[in-house]
């Protein structure tokens, strides 16, 4: 069978201020297992925005379940990572440096592709931003990175070595925070690299029929980016600004 992977750009402002929540499907290609048993795929994509359930209900049942779904975009198991992070994502990701708090979220059954694509997104995310800031500069730019996963219903530090899960705690101004949960200073692009190399040494796998090294646990890795005008380009008697946002 193959598995559909729903990655959902997630918190977009539209025009109007509003939030605005766009849902995204990617099917993966069969895997080589699959391919030996002769298994074809459920799900088929017909064109950009919808997806068709080939199934071998009754009449009966086939009245009782829709057999197309569509969704602001649907890419098919020919469509490359980059490209579903460049139309899927990279608008999302991008707002960020304007200001605006936003998260790209992956949902899908085990086996489905989540922690590829995921993967893909980040490093292309994080790109795009050092290519921002590459270009723009006026601003001083600070990027912090922060990491956790959620196994269990134990929250746990992954750039840390305390494996002691961490506290959940309601900030009146900042909303829900983690306690003690490690931030670290994103020096250049390798940096970064090595960060997301200690967060996957340390996340917890396991074998399952579909996937003999699976993601037992839910990632949320987090991306804070300051910025503030330098100072050789700031006028006298203009204030110091800062934007605060986050990539999830």
């Amino acid at each position: 069978m193959g598995a559909a992977d729903v990655d959902g750009p997630m918190q977009a402002l539209s025009g109007d201020g509003e939030e605005k929540i766009l849902v995204s499907v990617r099917l993966r290609p069969l895997n080589e297992k699959e391919i030996a048993r002769n298994d074809s795929s459920d799900w088929e994509s017909i064109n950009g925005d919808t997806v068709i359930y080939r199934n071998n209900l009754s009449v009966s049942e086939r009245s009782m379940y829709p057999t197309a779904y569509t969704f602001d975009r649907v890419f098919g198991p020919d469509c490359s990572t980059k490209q579903v992070y460049g139309e899927g994502a990279k608008e999302v990701a991008l707002s960020v440096v304007s200001g605006i708090n936003s998260s790209v979220f992956a949902y899908g059954q085990t086996s489905s592709g989540k922690t590829y694509t995921m993967g893909g997104i980040t490093e292309y995310s994080i790109a795009d931003i050092y290519d921002y800031v590459e270009k723009h500069k006026e601003r001083e730019f600070t990027l912090k990175f922060s990491a956790m996963e959620i196994y269990n219903e134990s929250v746990r530090d992954l750039l840390g070595t305390d494996t002691t899960p961490l506290r959940l705690l309601d900030d009146p101004e900042r909303g829900t925070v983690v306690e003690r949960l490690t931030e670290e200073s994103i020096r250049d692009w390798n940096h970064f690299k090595e960060l997301l190399s200690v967060c996957e040494a340390q996340r917890q796998i396991g074998e399952t029929s579909l996937n003999e090294a699976s993601s037992r646990s839910h990632q949320i890795l987090r991306v804070t980016v300051e910025s503030s005008m330098q100072e050789f380009f700031r006028p006298l008697q203009v204030q110091h600004s800062c934007c605060h946002c986050e990539f999830c």
